[in-house]
């Protein structure tokens, strides 16, 4: 493709890395503070992974499936190429933190019927009593990478050599709930996808030029297919270096992410809307004479649909800091792709359409036409060119027939980086890998997408999701735009931070939003003011009336690990009645009000110490929900809580305060709930007593023998 390496696999691809790059870094890990915590050389990263292969075949675990539960860092870098050249199918996944995260992974574990858990020394013991809990239903073997790298020996150890269209990891998407999906990711999809990625970033194929230009500083998870593919792996296939860090090392402290990028010089960085949102609310003036973000040419955003609003802010913010706003690069992509679809031409920067909201109500804009004096104007945000060998086509979901320029359609697409399918799901992967256009004879076959969009003058324009779309008086009303609608009418609503979805009641669809607001809000007639005003602005922007309007807490609408709004589920929780919400309207039209359920919780025994800290913490939470302090359990994990990680961030810092030490990402999942914390704590603090009371008697007794 255009020039570059044409890798037959990974394990070939590392392997031709480290015989040219030797002790040449590539990747760098970084601590809380921003730090360097380890890093590793081409040649070591090969080294560890044939360690830790000679490992698993020993175990005779070759052709199997595994689960890869670590925390963010090297450690998994390594498990992930080692599970390669054994000829293993790694299955990255996040450590479970709750019942929730226990729930999903069971069934993760069971969908890709995975031969063993790999994990570090340090989260085997809660890896393995989650594994050991009858209630669970597994049998599995659990095994630390790490004492597989130092005891194994590697002579005589020739790495698997897979085919190209051999499955090279299953991604399991972050939306899999009660039936997970396991993208099967090919060697040739990855290989394909670098390409693309490198060639839109750097526009070149000469990776001898590309490697040094291609400095790269990422802070996103891991186990997702934009920190795994676009963060860890472009960088080995390119030979360049990458830096990375823990997103709870960003959420702490976005300014860690941007001086990294400062004094790495670094040339590739990026992230999801919200990433950007949170930098320019985060980051205090003072601290921006210290940053030098000149050298970031490539600022890709891959949150769809693209707030040109979230990009201005940031810009105007980091200007005085060198940033150049030309270097945004939106783009669009999704797991089923490998990653990367779309993303616009390096250094232009974002480009935009004024739309009317009433054509892309009826699904056809045209940005040339002229517009009325009263048209209701929103910016569309470009995703930017094809990548190289992709074909995209704009569908009528409904009758499988191609769409016209400026037609809104189901986005589908066609590219050497499309995935085989779902794990061992024929019959739905054809439904949505091999689909075929109605009325076009050369059968070629595209992925569906489920995303919405439309082309304009050679460029993706993505406008939402199909299941997502609300419908009301045979209308189309995006959620993004109804939420950005009522966010823009006061200050009080948090952006970005909003879920509008629709109800279906007696056959007709009506519209309800569910909205965080500041915590300097105030009492419930100021509640009213502020739903009857942001009632009024979807009214007079959108030309419908919401049914309700719910009000929460900071921190309590759901989203992805990405930060991604998850509607549905915010749906679910309005439809059970399981939240706590700090204010309901209801239009006057409509009469069943919703009445949300609260569980009553009674605090926990502890001792003073414990008891005090308990109560601090508990009335911590409550004041961040707005409900009464009796009504906090501190059992549970902190997204179970009800505040999201941002929140958790901030009741980690004041823990982090009262025992006056740093409490690093791996403790909290080792104590991933804010008791188990307490009581990790007073048992250290006890130790800690004890061994000084030990040195104390040590030594009187000492002087007295003297």
């Amino acid at each position: 493709m255009k020039g570059f390496p044409d890798f037959k696999n990974l394990v070939q691809m590392s392997a031709a890395r480290a015989a040219d790059k030797g002790d040449a870094e590539v990747i760098a890990f970084l601590a809380e503070d921003g730090s360097r915590e380890g890093a590793l050389t081409f040649a070591g990263l090969d080294q560890a992974a044939k360690r830790i292969a000679a490992g698993l075949v020993d175990k005779g675990l070759s052709g199997r499936n595994l689960m890869l539960l670590y925390a963010p860092g090297l450690d998994y870098i390594k498990a992930f190429f080692g599970c390669m050249y054994a000829g293993c199918v790694p299955v990255p996944a996040y450590p479970p933190m709750g019942a929730r995260d226990i729930d999903r992974l069971k069934r993760v574990v069971m969908d890709c019927d995975a031969g063993a858990i790999l994990s570090s020394s340090m989260l085997m013991p809660m890896i393995e009593a989650w594994v050991a809990n009858p209630g669970n239903g597994l049998s599995l073997t659990c095994l630390a990478t790490d004492a597989l790298e130092s005891n194994t020996d590697i002579s005589g150890f020739t790495a698997f050599d897979a085919n190209p269209s051999d499955v090279a990891f299953l991604q399991y998407t972050s939306g899999s709930t009660g039936h997970p999906k396991g993208v099967m990711i090919s060697h040739q999809n990855l290989i394909a996808n670098f390409q693309q990625i490198v060639w839109t970033f750097a526009h070149s194929s000469d990776l001898d030029y590309v490697a040094p230009n291609y400095k790269t500083v990422i802070w996103l998870p891991p186990f997702h297919d934009m920190g795994l593919i676009g963060g860890v792996l472009t960088p080995v296939y390119a030979g360049a270096k990458v830096t990375l860090m823990s997103p709870l090392t960003f959420l702490k402290n976005p300014f860690v992410w941007l001086k990294t990028i400062s004094d790495m010089g670094a040339k590739v960085s990026g992230g999801p809307n919200f990433s950007y949102q949170y930098c320019a609310r985060k980051i205090p003036d003072e601290k921006l004479q210290e940053l030098d973000l000149s050298t970031w040419q490539v600022a890709f955003n891959g949150a769809e649909p693209i707030q040109l609003d979230s990009l201005n802010t940031f810009a105007d913010k980091f200007a005085k800091c060198g940033f150049d706003k030309s270097a945004f690069l939106p783009c669009y992509g999704l797991a089923e792709a490998t990653l990367f679809v779309a993303g616009s031409p390096a250094s232009r920067g974002a480009k935009s359409l004024q739309v009317d909201l009433d054509q892309v109500a009826k699904g056809k804009v045209n940005p040339d036409a002229p517009v009325a004096e009263d048209a209701k104007i929103a910016s569309l945000v470009s995703s930017g060119v094809l990548a190289i060998e992709t074909d995209v086509r704009i569908v009528d979901p409904q009758s499988g027939q191609a769409c016209g320029t400026g037609e809104i359609g189901e986005i589908w697409v066609n590219s050497p980086s499309v995935a085989q399918g779902y794990w061992n799901k024929p019959s739905f992967s054809d439904s949505i890998f091999r689909a075929e256009i109605k009325g076009e004879e050369d059968s070629k076959q595209f992925m569906r997408t489920g995303d919405l969009g439309m082309m304009w003058e050679d460029e993706l324009y993505v406008t939402g999701r199909i299941k997502e779309l609300i419908i009301v008086s045979g209308r189309n009303h995006y959620p993004q735009d109804i939420e950005f609608s009522l966010q823009s009418s006061n200050p009080t609503f948090r952006k970005g931070c909003g879920a509008a979805f629709g109800m279906t009641e007696q056959g007709k669809e009506n519209l309800v939003v569910m909205q965080e607001v500041a915590s300097a809000a105030g009492d419930q007639t100021d509640y009213s003011r502020l739903a009857l005003e942001g009632a009024k602005a979807i009214a007079v922007r959108h030309g419908i009336t919401p049914k309700a309007i719910v009000f929460i807490a900071p921190g309590t609408l759901p989203k992805t690990s990405s930060g991604k709004i998850q509607r549905t589920e915010a749906k679910k929780l309005y439809e059970l009645g399981t939240f706590a919400p700090l204010h309901s309207w209801e239009s006057a039209a409509f009469q069943k009000v919703a009445k949300p359920k609260k569980t009553q919780i009674s605090n926990p025994e502890f001792n003073d110490w414990q008891s005090e800290l308990y109560g601090e913490m508990q009335q911590w939470v409550a004041d961040k929900l707005n409900v009464e302090s009796h009504h906090i359990d501190l059992d549970v994990t902190f997204s179970e809580l009800g505040v999201d990680s941002i929140e958790a961030i901030d009741l980690v810092d004041r823990l982090q305060d009262r025992i006056e030490r740093t409490i690093p990402a791996t403790e909290l999942m080792r104590y991933p709930t804010v008791k188990a914390l307490i009581e990790h704590f007073a048992n250290e603090l006890t130790e800690k007593d004890l061994k000084i009371n030990n040195i104390d008697e040590h030594g009187s007794q000492s002087k007295t023998t003297a």
